[in-house]
């Protein structure tokens, strides 16, 4: 190895090692708090270049366990877009697992030395126009979504004002009832069904609805407000950098900081 290369794995590894001292230490699937230490740092869109042209999006490893979306299947928030009809697409590094991959758990980010790197990734299953999306259920009453309140990334619409329940399958982006985040919705759950929450001036329901147009899968952030802090500093989302579900209106330039109840998608990294 040159003089140069060993420079620039240095580099690299002292990059790697002070982005995640920088990084939050709170876990996926949780909310954030006023006294937080996250709490008001500068969120970023997710935007080309050097990223990719896509925003986020969400699709599932068919497993192949059982034919069709089920609960053997891993759930990622993936980098660039689904095509539907489904069209595979590898992980990349950096895609966000929802559900757990073996030992490594939801929240935790792919990278080139996992087993799921590269593994094909197709749109989740919903009714037409193949939909599927982030809502909340106002679990505690209230007039808006809250801290107490349980979010879950539903195979289908969530519409509104019409009753969409919880469903099997169901990914809870938070913990409900004793039930971890990134866990799937069972037959047997006491989860299911809830009502998902009705549409307010602040609390959007569903909070995202992924789409088709033109053939490939609607980026989220437009309507979600997924968004990420950028740690290590270097304009691009990576490793290092925490992601979150905004989950009120409005969002504006002036305001486009982690808030109390903003939604960690992603865990510490290490």
């Amino acid at each position: 190895m040159t003089a140069i290369n060993r420079l620039a794995m240095l580099v690299l590894g002292l990059g790697l090692i002070l982005g995640s001292a920088l990084a939050s230490e709170y876990s996926f699937g949780s909310k954030v708090m006023s006294m937080d230490t996250d709490f008001g740092r500068p969120l970023r869109d997710y935007a080309a270049p050097p990223n990719p042209a896509a925003d986020f999006s969400i699709g599932y490893w068919e497993t192949g366990v059982v034919n069709g979306y089920d609960d053997t299947d891993v759930v990622y928030l993936h980098q660039g877009t689904l095509l539907i009809p489904p069209v595979l697409v590898d992980t990349v590094a950096n895609d966000v697992r929802l559900t757990p991959f073996g030992y490594l758990p939801a929240g935790s980010k792919v990278t080139p030395q996992d087993n799921d790197i590269g593994v094909p990734l197709v749109a989740l299953p919903g009714a037409p126009p193949f939909t599927s999306s982030i809502g909340w259920v106002n679990l505690y009453g209230g007039p808006e979504h809250d801290l107490d309140d349980p979010v879950y990334l539903h195979p289908g619409p969530i519409i509104v004002p019409a009753v969409t329940l919880t469903a099997t399958n169901d990914v809870r982006l938070t913990a409900v009832g004793g039930k971890q985040p990134g866990t799937k919705v069972g037959n047997l759950d006491a989860d299911l069904p809830l009502v998902f929450a009705p549409l307010t001036a602040f609390s959007p329901n569903p909070i995202t609805t992924l789409v088709p147009i033109a053939g490939t899968q609607f980026p989220i952030s437009p309507n979600a407000y997924i968004r990420y802090v950028d740690i290590n500093g270097n304009n691009q989302y990576d490793y290092p950098d925490d992601v979150y579900l905004i989950t009120a209106n409005p969002i504006t330039t002036a305001t486009q900081s982690v808030r109390v109840n903003d939604l960690r998608l992603s865990g510490p990294v290490f």
